[in-house]
């Protein structure tokens, strides 16, 4: 994997040792989302009652609990 960085962090897709990410600081939080913009990144830190999903997965979720979701 030549195209890790000297230093700092790199997220690598498995199936093919690809570099997708490259950042030099990890967030100093115990949840976050990372968003990736071609070669740019970002984390939103989480509370920890914070919930992320498609509205598919929240719809599915309601229906499953007995609501009829229209």
């Amino acid at each position: 994997m030549d195209d890790l960085p000297e230093s700092g962090y790199a997220v690598v897709r498995c199936v093919d040792k690809t570099v997708v990410a490259t950042f030099a600081d990890f967030p100093d939080c115990e949840r976050s989302v990372m968003y990736r913009h071609g070669t740019g990144t970002s984390f939103l830190p989480l509370r920890q009652d914070e919930v992320i999903g498609t509205p598919s997965l929240f719809t599915k979720m309601l229906e499953k609990a007995g609501y009829k979701v229209t």
